[in-house]
Protein backbone atom coordinates (compact mmCIF):
# COMPACT_ATOMS: atom_id res chain seq x y z
CA UNK A 1 0.00 0.00 0.00
CA UNK A 2 2.41 2.77 1.26
CA UNK A 3 5.82 2.67 3.24
CA UNK A 4 3.75 3.50 6.61
CA UNK A 5 4.36 2.65 10.21
CA UNK A 6 3.55 -0.87 10.25
CA UNK A 7 2.43 -1.22 13.83
CA UNK A 8 -0.23 1.54 13.04
CA UNK A 9 -1.43 0.65 9.84
CA UNK A 10 -1.45 -3.35 11.01
CA UNK A 11 -3.40 -2.73 14.01
CA UNK A 12 -5.94 -1.19 12.15
CA UNK A 13 -6.37 -3.94 9.58
CA UNK A 14 -6.28 -6.15 12.42
CA UNK A 15 -8.88 -4.32 14.06
CA UNK A 16 -11.36 -3.98 11.02
CA UNK A 17 -10.96 -7.32 9.94
CA UNK A 18 -12.36 -8.90 13.31
CA UNK A 19 -14.59 -6.28 13.64
CA UNK A 20 -18.22 -7.68 14.35
CA UNK A 21 -20.51 -6.74 11.85
CA UNK A 22 -21.88 -7.43 8.79
CA UNK A 23 -19.46 -6.67 6.26
CA UNK A 24 -18.51 -9.47 4.19
CA UNK A 25 -14.54 -10.24 4.43
CA UNK A 26 -14.41 -8.78 0.77
CA UNK A 27 -15.77 -5.26 1.76
CA UNK A 28 -13.22 -5.21 4.51
CA UNK A 29 -10.75 -5.42 2.19
CA UNK A 30 -11.81 -2.70 0.18
CA UNK A 31 -12.21 -0.91 2.86
CA UNK A 32 -8.53 -1.75 4.02
CA UNK A 33 -7.23 -0.32 0.77
CA UNK A 34 -8.63 2.96 1.26
CA UNK A 35 -7.02 3.57 4.32
CA UNK A 36 -4.48 6.62 4.07
CA UNK A 37 -1.56 7.77 6.30
CA UNK A 38 -1.71 11.58 6.99
CA UNK A 39 -0.04 14.09 9.66
CA UNK A 40 -1.12 14.32 12.75
CA UNK A 41 -0.58 18.04 14.90
CA UNK A 42 -0.43 18.04 18.44
CA UNK A 43 -0.43 21.96 19.94
CA UNK A 44 1.53 23.46 23.37
CA UNK A 45 0.31 26.61 24.63
CA UNK A 46 2.93 29.49 24.67
CA UNK A 47 3.18 32.41 27.11
CA UNK A 48 4.94 34.27 24.64
CA UNK A 49 5.85 34.24 20.88
CA UNK A 50 9.70 32.95 21.66
CA UNK A 51 9.25 30.26 18.87
CA UNK A 52 13.12 30.03 16.84
CA UNK A 53 12.06 31.89 13.60
CA UNK A 54 10.61 29.63 10.52
CA UNK A 55 9.10 27.33 13.32
CA UNK A 56 5.90 25.60 12.91
CA UNK A 57 3.06 27.49 15.13
CA UNK A 58 -0.62 28.63 15.23
CA UNK A 59 -0.46 32.07 15.98
CA UNK A 60 1.64 35.02 17.52
CA UNK A 61 3.43 36.79 14.40
CA UNK A 62 4.25 35.20 11.22
CA UNK A 63 8.02 34.55 10.18
CA UNK A 64 7.73 35.95 6.37
CA UNK A 65 10.68 36.62 4.02
CA UNK A 66 11.92 40.34 4.12
CA UNK A 67 10.47 41.40 0.72
CA UNK A 68 6.55 40.38 1.65
CA UNK A 69 4.59 42.43 4.11
CA UNK A 70 1.38 41.29 6.18
CA UNK A 71 -1.33 39.96 3.87
CA UNK A 72 -4.28 42.40 3.58
CA UNK A 73 -7.74 41.81 1.86
CA UNK A 74 -10.57 44.45 1.32
CA UNK A 75 -8.76 46.98 2.88
CA UNK A 76 -7.86 45.72 6.46
CA UNK A 77 -5.02 43.63 7.83
CA UNK A 78 -5.86 39.69 7.71
CA UNK A 79 -5.50 37.50 11.00
CA UNK A 80 -2.35 35.24 11.18
CA UNK A 81 -3.45 31.83 11.64
CA UNK A 82 -0.46 29.46 11.37
CA UNK A 83 2.77 28.41 9.76
CA UNK A 84 3.52 24.62 8.77
CA UNK A 85 7.58 24.53 8.03
CA UNK A 86 7.26 21.51 5.72
CA UNK A 87 11.47 20.72 7.02
CA UNK A 88 9.39 19.79 10.47
CA UNK A 89 7.02 17.45 8.96
CA UNK A 90 8.72 15.89 6.25
CA UNK A 91 9.32 12.82 8.24
CA UNK A 92 6.10 11.84 8.30
CA UNK A 93 5.38 12.36 4.77
CA UNK A 94 5.07 9.23 4.10
CA UNK A 95 3.37 9.34 0.36
CA UNK A 96 5.92 11.73 -0.31
CA UNK A 97 3.49 14.72 -2.01
CA UNK A 98 5.31 17.56 0.06
CA UNK A 99 8.06 19.28 -1.47
CA UNK A 100 11.73 19.06 0.95
CA UNK A 101 11.14 21.98 2.22
CA UNK A 102 9.23 25.30 2.38
CA UNK A 103 6.26 26.93 4.22
CA UNK A 104 2.65 27.12 4.43
CA UNK A 105 0.65 30.17 5.41
CA UNK A 106 -2.56 30.54 6.66
CA UNK A 107 -4.40 34.48 6.49
CA UNK A 108 -7.87 34.72 7.11
CA UNK A 109 -10.01 37.64 7.16
CA UNK A 110 -13.13 39.21 9.66
CA UNK A 111 -16.17 40.21 9.11
CA UNK A 112 -16.62 43.58 11.52
CA UNK A 113 -20.16 43.40 11.76
CA UNK A 114 -19.90 39.76 13.41
CA UNK A 115 -16.81 39.84 14.90
CA UNK A 116 -15.60 36.19 13.14
CA UNK A 117 -13.58 34.64 10.25
CA UNK A 118 -14.99 35.32 7.25
CA UNK A 119 -14.20 33.59 3.95
CA UNK A 120 -16.53 35.55 1.43
CA UNK A 121 -14.82 37.38 -1.75
CA UNK A 122 -11.27 35.28 -0.84
CA UNK A 123 -11.09 37.38 2.13
CA UNK A 124 -8.11 34.94 3.20
CA UNK A 125 -4.31 34.48 1.97
CA UNK A 126 -3.31 30.71 1.96
CA UNK A 127 0.37 30.34 0.18
CA UNK A 128 3.54 28.38 0.17
CA UNK A 129 7.40 29.69 0.12
CA UNK A 130 9.78 27.77 -0.64
CA UNK A 131 12.60 29.50 -0.02
CA UNK A 132 13.05 30.53 4.00
CA UNK A 133 16.49 31.97 3.73
CA UNK A 134 15.58 35.44 4.35
CA UNK A 135 12.99 35.36 7.06
CA UNK A 136 12.04 38.00 9.37
CA UNK A 137 9.40 37.66 12.24
CA UNK A 138 6.74 40.43 11.15
CA UNK A 139 6.06 43.03 13.61
CA UNK A 140 1.95 43.63 14.21
CA UNK A 141 0.48 45.54 11.71
CA UNK A 142 0.03 49.19 13.77
CA UNK A 143 -3.94 49.03 11.71
CA UNK A 144 -4.15 45.37 13.27
CA UNK A 145 -6.81 45.84 16.26
CA UNK A 146 -5.58 44.19 19.54
CA UNK A 147 -8.51 41.98 19.45
CA UNK A 148 -7.63 40.41 16.18
CA UNK A 149 -4.24 38.48 17.67
CA UNK A 150 -4.23 34.86 17.89
CA UNK A 151 -2.34 33.56 21.21
CA UNK A 152 0.74 31.63 19.85
CA UNK A 153 0.90 27.88 20.09
CA UNK A 154 3.58 25.81 18.83
CA UNK A 155 3.20 22.58 16.75
CA UNK A 156 4.13 19.21 17.39
CA UNK A 157 3.66 16.45 14.16
CA UNK A 158 3.43 12.99 14.34
CA UNK A 159 2.40 9.96 11.95
CA UNK A 160 -1.58 9.81 11.94
CA UNK A 161 -3.61 7.39 9.78
CA UNK A 162 -7.23 8.06 8.33
CA UNK A 163 -10.31 6.26 6.42
CA UNK A 164 -12.43 8.63 4.33
CA UNK A 165 -15.16 10.51 5.63
CA UNK A 166 -18.28 8.68 6.24
CA UNK A 167 -20.07 10.85 3.51
CA UNK A 168 -17.15 10.80 1.43
CA UNK A 169 -17.77 9.08 -2.34
CA UNK A 170 -15.45 6.68 -1.41
CA UNK A 171 -17.56 5.16 1.15
CA UNK A 172 -21.38 5.34 -0.93
CA UNK A 173 -20.60 2.07 -1.99
CA UNK A 174 -20.69 0.33 1.54
CA UNK A 175 -23.24 2.71 2.55
CA UNK A 176 -25.96 1.45 0.29
CA UNK A 177 -25.01 -1.92 0.92
CA UNK A 178 -25.64 -2.29 4.24
CA UNK A 179 -28.29 -0.96 6.64
CA UNK A 180 -27.08 1.52 9.45
CA UNK A 181 -23.35 1.34 7.96
CA UNK A 182 -22.42 4.30 10.16
CA UNK A 183 -23.49 2.42 13.48
CA UNK A 184 -22.43 -1.17 12.65
CA UNK A 185 -18.70 -0.36 11.28
CA UNK A 186 -17.66 3.86 10.81
CA UNK A 187 -18.42 4.82 14.22
CA UNK A 188 -16.74 2.41 16.02
CA UNK A 189 -13.59 2.32 13.40
CA UNK A 190 -13.20 5.86 13.53
CA UNK A 191 -12.72 6.06 17.41
CA UNK A 192 -10.60 2.85 17.59
CA UNK A 193 -7.97 5.04 14.66
CA UNK A 194 -8.66 8.54 17.49
CA UNK A 195 -8.43 6.61 20.54
CA UNK A 196 -5.99 3.80 19.87
CA UNK A 197 -3.94 5.23 17.48
CA UNK A 198 -3.80 8.62 16.86
CA UNK A 199 -2.34 9.30 20.29
CA UNK A 200 -6.04 10.55 21.37
CA UNK A 201 -5.23 13.97 20.41
CA UNK A 202 -7.93 16.71 21.68
CA UNK A 203 -8.13 18.16 18.02
CA UNK A 204 -8.94 18.15 14.18
CA UNK A 205 -5.79 19.66 12.91
CA UNK A 206 -3.92 17.50 10.14
CA UNK A 207 -1.96 17.55 7.49
CA UNK A 208 -2.67 15.69 4.16
CA UNK A 209 -5.25 12.05 4.75
CA UNK A 210 -8.35 11.87 4.25
CA UNK A 211 -10.55 14.66 5.62
CA UNK A 212 -11.94 14.74 9.07
CA UNK A 213 -14.97 16.68 8.38
CA UNK A 214 -17.38 17.96 10.74
CA UNK A 215 -20.47 18.11 8.18
CA UNK A 216 -20.39 16.26 5.38
CA UNK A 217 -17.34 15.33 3.26
CA UNK A 218 -15.78 19.07 2.21
CA UNK A 219 -14.43 17.75 -0.64
CA UNK A 220 -18.42 18.65 -2.17
CA UNK A 221 -17.73 22.08 -0.89
CA UNK A 222 -14.57 22.43 -2.97
CA UNK A 223 -16.17 21.15 -5.85
CA UNK A 224 -19.13 23.11 -5.42
CA UNK A 225 -17.37 26.31 -5.11
CA UNK A 226 -15.21 25.47 -8.07
CA UNK A 227 -18.36 25.01 -10.12
CA UNK A 228 -20.06 28.10 -9.15
CA UNK A 229 -23.08 26.31 -7.64
CA UNK A 230 -25.09 27.93 -5.47
CA UNK A 231 -27.50 26.34 -2.58
CA UNK A 232 -30.39 26.63 -4.30
CA UNK A 233 -29.04 24.13 -7.28
CA UNK A 234 -27.32 21.59 -5.31
CA UNK A 235 -30.11 18.55 -5.09
CA UNK A 236 -30.26 19.33 -9.24
CA UNK A 237 -26.45 19.52 -9.81
CA UNK A 238 -25.78 16.77 -7.65
CA UNK A 239 -23.85 14.19 -9.77
CA UNK A 240 -22.04 16.91 -10.95
CA UNK A 241 -20.81 17.50 -7.63
CA UNK A 242 -20.06 14.61 -7.20
CA UNK A 243 -18.12 13.68 -9.72
CA UNK A 244 -15.53 16.64 -9.34
CA UNK A 245 -15.01 16.11 -5.74
CA UNK A 246 -13.34 13.52 -6.90
CA UNK A 247 -10.48 16.13 -8.16
CA UNK A 248 -9.51 17.13 -4.71
CA UNK A 249 -7.38 16.22 -1.88
CA UNK A 250 -7.35 17.54 1.98
CA UNK A 251 -3.96 19.03 2.14
CA UNK A 252 -4.54 21.14 5.61
CA UNK A 253 -7.36 21.19 8.38
CA UNK A 254 -7.06 24.36 10.99
CA UNK A 255 -9.14 23.50 14.13
CA UNK A 256 -10.27 27.11 15.84
CA UNK A 257 -11.97 24.60 18.98
CA UNK A 258 -8.11 24.04 20.01
CA UNK A 259 -8.22 25.01 23.97
CA UNK A 260 -4.28 25.99 23.38
CA UNK A 261 -5.11 28.81 21.17
CA UNK A 262 -8.08 31.41 21.10
CA UNK A 263 -8.81 30.83 17.52
CA UNK A 264 -12.26 29.99 19.02
CA UNK A 265 -12.95 33.48 19.21
CA UNK A 266 -12.84 34.30 15.80
CA UNK A 267 -14.03 30.94 14.56
CA UNK A 268 -16.30 29.09 16.98
CA UNK A 269 -15.92 25.40 17.53
CA UNK A 270 -15.36 25.66 13.61
CA UNK A 271 -12.56 23.54 11.42
CA UNK A 272 -10.93 25.21 8.23
CA UNK A 273 -10.41 23.01 5.22
CA UNK A 274 -7.37 23.90 3.24
CA UNK A 275 -8.26 21.97 -0.23
CA UNK A 276 -6.14 21.19 -3.33
CA UNK A 277 -6.44 19.60 -6.52
CA UNK A 278 -5.06 16.06 -6.64
CA UNK A 279 -2.69 16.66 -9.53
CA UNK A 280 -1.37 19.57 -8.18
CA UNK A 281 -0.65 18.13 -5.26
CA UNK A 282 1.52 15.29 -7.40
CA UNK A 283 3.08 17.75 -8.64
CA UNK A 284 3.67 19.75 -5.68
CA UNK A 285 1.92 23.05 -6.90
CA UNK A 286 0.48 24.95 -4.57
CA UNK A 287 -1.17 27.60 -6.04
CA UNK A 288 -4.97 28.31 -6.16
CA UNK A 289 -5.54 26.22 -2.89
CA UNK A 290 -9.04 26.46 -1.36
CA UNK A 291 -10.77 27.31 1.66
CA UNK A 292 -13.82 25.81 3.18
CA UNK A 293 -15.47 26.39 6.55
CA UNK A 294 -17.06 23.60 8.74
CA UNK A 295 -18.63 23.91 12.23
CA UNK A 296 -21.49 22.46 14.55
Amino acid sequence: MFNFKKSKLEKLIKFIKKSDNKLSNVDKEKIIKLIKPAIGISTRKMEFDNLKIGGSKIGGRPDLPKDISWPRSNDSDLVFCAQYNISELKKFDVENLLPEKGMLYIFIGTNEEYNGFSIAQKNYEVFFIENLDDLERKEYPTTLKAERKVEPAAIEYFDSITIPDDENYKLIYFDKKYENFYYHFYQDTEDYIAEELNNAVDNMHQILGEDKSVQSSVVYEFSTSELGISYDEYTEKWNEILENSKAFSNLIQLDCSDLNTNLDKFGGSGVFYIGIKTKQLENKDFKNLMISFQTT
